[in-house]
């Protein structure tokens, strides 16, 4: 039986480059630190060359790591009678269903202002808007409070 979601979002990481153009960026970034070691290997301080190679490691690794997670998502779906949490990180995936009735939306703010948010249900607990900034996790959770069941509880001691 198929039902058609009475409400739906999905939040992703911000991964505007394409492949290709985070080679490009990578190889464009690159240049700088390899000129400047052949530079230093020319007159005879050959040492900068592996220290400039360890930093080229490092920045490329970063750029896989950004890979590898850009196509990470987080999305929640709200039909008749299910709520339903979806992500995907990198390679995992997990979906957690709760009865939208039953669900407590909890807002938490950090003391430095930070706004986490939970959906809680019959003792399972998922943090949401992973992706989202403060604001659009607020606004999240209005939205949560007006299509479900759910109670906003403003929990500051945990």
């Amino acid at each position: 039986m198929s039902s058609v979601a009475d409400f739906k979002v999905i939040s992703k990481p911000n991964c505007s480059l394409t492949v290709s153009a985070r080679v490009r960026v990578l190889l464009l970034i690159a240049i700088v630190p390899v000129v400047i070691a052949l530079a230093f290997a020319v007159v005879g301080v050959w040492m900068v060359l592996p220290f400039a190679g360890l930093e080229l490691s490092a920045l490329a690794y970063a750029f896989y790591y950004v890979g590898c997670h850009s196509e990470d998502y987080e999305s929640i779906t709200i039909d008749e009678n299910r709520l339903v949490v979806e992500r995907r990180s990198y390679k995992q995936s997990s979906q957690t269903v709760l009865n939208p009735y039953w669900a407590k939306v909890v807002l938490r703010r950090t003391p430095s202002g930070e706004a986490h948010l939970w959906l809680r249900s019959h003792g399972k607990q998922i943090e949401v808007g992973y992706f989202m900034s403060n604001e659009e996790r607020i606004k999240l959770a209005q939205q949560l409070e007006s299509r479900t069941g759910a109670i906003r509880i403003n929990d500051e001691t945990r």
